[in-house]
């Protein structure tokens, strides 16, 4: 099943929910998903400071990497 891509709109909670390495990336690049799991990411960005076009691009290249991934497995069975 391949991911859509995240967007500036979207909570820490909808993008956490759509693969477990996605936490990480979160964590990587500056957002606190403990405390602030149901606010936008946009709002969190501006409230610390984060680039969120940074961040988004982030995000979203290892969304492409996880569907990248999912393609060859089904490809190889």
């Amino acid at each position: 099943m391949k991911l859509e891509h995240v967007d500036e709109k979207m909570t820490l909670k909808e993008i956490m929910d759509m693969d477990p390495s996605m936490e990480t990336e979160l964590f990587q690049l500056g957002f606190n998903a403990c405390c602030s799991k149901m606010e936008k990411v946009e709002d969190i960005a501006l409230d610390k400071g984060i680039d969120l076009k940074r961040a988004i691009d982030t995000l979203n290249g290892k969304i492409d990497e996880i569907n990248t991934v999912s393609e060859l497995l089904e490809d190889y069975q």
